[in-house]
């Protein structure tokens, strides 16, 4: 039962071309994790990655112009632990060579059937454990949660973060030791965000933080997270 509340908290990316079949799994992820990102091919799913925090990828492998494998032989360009699973009727020799070469989950063959789905995500969960994924260290007295998406304090305490604290808080581990521009912040979060609500923003992410001394602001550039 532990494993199956730790699915709750995954955001996962599905990609299927195949409009009953997504409808399906769809239906299927959205009862056992706690976002679905469904689309219909390689575009949108690339889209939907670039510009949201996404735990697991599950990819069709044929779909459209863009195949699931070309989707994910460019997440694995920037991202070489995101788990990724691809889902196929066939595959052919090729395309199972390719794949062999992305560090994938699993394979799973259609029609998905819950038992190997939950199978695939209970594998990922375990993925994400060995990359330390799923709890990042901040400093000694807080960490970050990244299923729960909430800080976890030395003390046991726990404090929940907004969607935008989300995108800020992750985006800065995901560049920790880099200087984030202000303007990045606004293009991931919000074009419309001003310099005021960005600094708001940072404001909020800093208190529920508590300790704070590894968030930087460099002047007139950005943001770090040492």
């Amino acid at each position: 039962m532990a494993k199956f509340n730790e699915l709750k908290n995954l955001s996962v990316l599905y990609a299927e071309d195949d409009v009953t079949l997504r409808n399906i799994t769809e239906k299927t992820l959205q009862l056992v994790v706690g976002k679905v990102h469904s689309v219909k091919d390689g575009l949108e799913a690339l889209n939907i990655y670039k510009n949201n925090p996404i735990d697991i990828v599950i990819l069709d492998i044929y779909m459209g112009s863009i195949s699931g494998i070309d989707v994910a032989k460019k997440i694995r360009e920037s991202n070489n632990k995101v788990p990724i699973v691809i889902v196929s009727g066939s595959i052919a020799t090729e395309d199972l060579l390719a794949a062999c070469k992305l560090n994938l989950i699993d394979y799973i063959h259609k029609p998905i059937e819950f038992n190997a789905l939950i199978k695939v995500l209970y594998l990922a969960v375990e993925r994400l454990k060995v990359h330390g994924l799923l709890l990042a260290k901040i400093n000694e007295m807080v960490s970050y949660d990244y299923f729960a998406k909430a800080f976890i304090h030395v003390d046991g305490r726990q404090t929940a973060l907004t969607k935008n604290e989300i995108f800020a808080m992750e985006l800065l581990l995901a560049s920790r030791g880099h200087i984030i521009p202000y303007e990045t912040f606004s293009q991931i979060i919000d074009e419309d965000l001003s310099a005021g609500a960005l600094k708001n923003l940072i404001l909020r992410i800093r208190k529920k933080m508590g300790n704070d001394t590894n968030l930087r602001n460099i002047a007139k550039i950005g943001y770090s997270l040492a």
